[in-house]
């Protein structure tokens, strides 16, 4: 019997904000049906991000000698998109509440030279048609790809992006904090698998979960531990613990296990409309 081929993914994260960036880079570092070709950051502090990224990866033996994150872009894509027009208000950058989990930089495999996208492209080009990108943040990096390097598109076999929301009104994270990124992604003609905003309302880590992993020895499983931590508290109202939502973990398991989710075919757009801006329609 062959053993079947592990599939070859990116993922583009704004780690360090929320706690499901962080668990879906764990995720993929612990399945064998996935390798981890590369990790690109995005949005604001890219550096520091890629800090927490490389960081959780030195604590996996399976992953720690082979991959080395890149920091990618900071801002959205330039447009013509005028505040006023943002549902409440501009995007705020959000404070990086896992940032205290980062081992400093001289503590760290050394950075790449390369930006995230260029690395990106990189791989690409070597290997084309092998890695799937994992998009898990605003699509800045996925998108600044297409437009500089259109040939590319070719060399993708398609997306899987945690992003929209297609039942209620709403500009969903990821997408809000950089339309014009994703609207580069839904009009380019690529296959994109979408996982919608509202799974994380239906997959959620339970307390006796938490627990479980709060009790864990292995480094893995207490840098994660701290995490969790720094995020709850971060996070939480009064008489009121947060668990985390398992919005990114989920995107990833999209790929690793296509057969636990119902599908549905269409055409994605982004609104860029006063009243309906930034939110994705099916």
């Amino acid at each position: 019997m062959s053993r079947k081929i592990p599939q070859s993914v990116w993922l583009d994260t704004d780690i360090g904000d929320d706690t499901d960036d962080i668990l879906a880079l764990s995720l993929i570092c612990a399945s064998p049906e996935l390798r981890l070709a590369g990790v690109s950051t995005v949005l604001g502090e890219t550096e520091n991000r890629a800090r927490v990224a490389r960081t959780l990866l030195v604590s996996t033996a399976r992953a720690r000698d082979r991959i080395r994150v890149a920091a990618g872009c900071g801002q959205p894509l330039p447009g013509k998109i005028t505040p006023d027009l943002w549902p409440n208000g501009p995007v705020n950058r959000p404070w990086m509440a896992q940032l205290p989990c980062a081992r400093p930089a001289s503590r760290l495999p050394r950075a790449p030279a390369q930006h995230g996208v260029e690395r990106l492209a990189a791989l690409l080009r070597r290997h084309p048609g092998e890695t799937i990108p994992i998009g898990i943040g605003p699509m800045t990096n996925l998108a600044t790809l297409l437009l500089r390097e259109p040939a590319l598109q070719a060399a993708i076999p398609r997306l899987a992006l945690m992003a929209g929301e297609f039942k209620r009104p709403m500009a969903e994270w990821n997408v809000r904090c950089d339309p014009l990124a994703m609207a580069c992604l839904t009009e380019s003609g690529l296959p994109i698998d979408f996982l919608p905003w509202d799974i994380g309302m239906k997959c959620t880590v339970r307390p006796a979960q938490l627990a479980r992993l709060f009790a864990a020895r292995s480094p893995t499983g207490r840098l994660l531990s701290r995490a969790i931590r720094l995020w709850q508290k971060a996070k939480s109202k009064p008489g009121r613990l947060e668990h985390p939502h398992l919005y990114d973990p989920m995107a990833v398991a999209m790929v690793s296990h296509p057969e636990w989710f119902e599908w549905r075919r269409g055409r994605v757009q982004v609104s860029f409309a006063p009243r309906t801006f930034a939110r994705t329609q099916f």
